[in-house]
């Protein structure tokens, strides 16, 4: 069924008006800006490549660092992935409810717990892989002989900007 005429109105006036936008002067030269518009085109092509709009660009970094330090509390999951633990709860929450994580008491400290991939979370951890081998590729692409280089940058910054904040909790 063809679009109706005020549909094909407002995508012809949505396709002006992107041509129209332009970065504004005072952002042409902020690293920052160019940091969170490259990390946010990254994340829409991650999560075109996972075909399932549940599935968010983030837990492959989580299940990959549950999976190599199971048991690891979340305090210390919440360091190494860059976010804050409250921030992280919500994800945690959601993918224990999904079954891919399964949370475990702490035998010496009964206050805290410990979390693992379940089987169902290996299974996710795996077609997550997949799709970020596929992604980093076309990074590899974009990035050329330079890549040393730009990860070397982007460590430093978020080394030093990191030890700035201070520790995540």
């Amino acid at each position: 069924m063809a679009p109706s005429p005020l549909a094909q109105k407002a995508e012809r006036t949505s396709a002006a008006e992107s041509q129209d936008l332009q970065i504004p002067d005072s952002f042409r030269d902020l690293v920052g800006y160019y940091l969170r518009i490259a990390q946010e085109a990254s994340f829409q092509a991650i999560s075109k490549g996972t075909s399932a709009e549940d599935l968010k660009p983030g837990w492959y970094t989580l299940l990959t660092i549950i999976a190599e330090n199971p048991g690891l509390p979340p305090s210390d999951i919440s360091r190494l992935v860059g976010r804050d633990r409250s921030t992280l709860t919500s994800t945690m929450k959601l993918l224990n409810a999904r079954g891919l994580i399964s949370r475990r008491r702490n035998r010496a400290d009964q206050r805290s717990y410990g979390v693992r991939l379940t089987v169902e979370g290996e299974a996710m951890l795996e077609k997550l892989r997949r799709i970020a081998r596929a992604h980093d590729a076309r990074l590899d692409a974009i990035v050329g002989a330079d890549k040393a280089h730009f990860i070397a940058i982007l460590r430093r910054i978020a080394e030093e900007l990191g030890d700035e904040n201070g520790p995540s909790t």
